[in-house]
């Protein structure tokens, strides 16, 4: 090996170490989990938004709640009713007496000055849990709910429902954890690699409703508070 293909296999290992040391930058998408815990002391779940924002989910979250935009038909007029009660009712059995009452979320909501123009969900998210005393939040935005056209054993269209939930830390305004949820259901024939999901939805063509259910409970597995 001459002079000077030695210097280059040794720059190369060089490289390779610092590589190995430091780490090399990814395109991979962030943590689902925030980089900290949170102590959940009193936690409520605000009315979902309808909507995104920018092709990033945390986008829709630090946006004025102006600018989220949905197409009126890929959303049922009371989606983001039943997506706030299904999410209510999962951490209901997970907290008990911390979370705050629904109907009590919803009063304060209702009264807490909102500029469209100017807040967020994130800081509405946070002015509410200050009104509650409450030290933890879940915000959800939604921006696909159709439905299925046709019946349990057979659809012209099927139900496709896209949603985001986030754990947000009332006082830093830090986004703990969060997780999305985006599927179109898919016939067992469709792809036959994901034959237990079919399966786990009961063999059966889901409403959305149906479908909105069995993606809360998937995507609250993973939840680590």
């Amino acid at each position: 090996m001459s002079g000077r293909s030695k210097r280059f296999a040794a720059g190369l290992c060089c490289l390779v170490g610092l590589c190995a040391v430091f780490g090399v930058a990814s395109d991979l998408p962030a943590a689902d989990t925030g980089p900290a815990l949170l102590n959940v002391e009193r936690i409520g779940v605000m009315p979902f938004f309808k909507g995104s924002y920018g092709s990033d989910i945390t986008s829709s979250l630090i946006c004025p709640v102006c600018d989220l935009t949905f197409d009126p038909g890929n959303l049922t007029p009371d989606c983001d009713r039943v997506l706030t009660d299904l999410v209510q009712d999962v951490l209901q059995v997970h907290y008990g007496e911390k979370l705050v009452p629904l109907a009590e979320v919803k009063k304060t909501y209702r009264e807490t000055p909102k500029d469209e123009y100017r807040d967020t969900p994130l800081v509405l998210a946070q002015r509410v849990g200050r009104a509650l005393s409450a030290n933890a939040m879940i915000v959800g935005t939604v921006w696909k709910y159709r439905d299925r056209m046709g019946g349990t054993r057979a659809v012209e269209s099927p139900a496709s429902v896209a949603f985001a939930v986030y754990l947000i830390d009332v006082e830093t305004g830090s986004v703990a954890w969060r997780k999305d949820f985006a599927e179109t259901q898919r016939s067992l024939f469709e792809n036959i690699l994901q034959a237990q999901s079919f399966f786990d939805k009961g063999g059966k063509w889901l409403t959305a409703d149906e479908l909105a259910q069995f993606g809360v409970k998937e995507i609250f597995k993973a939840f680590p508070y």
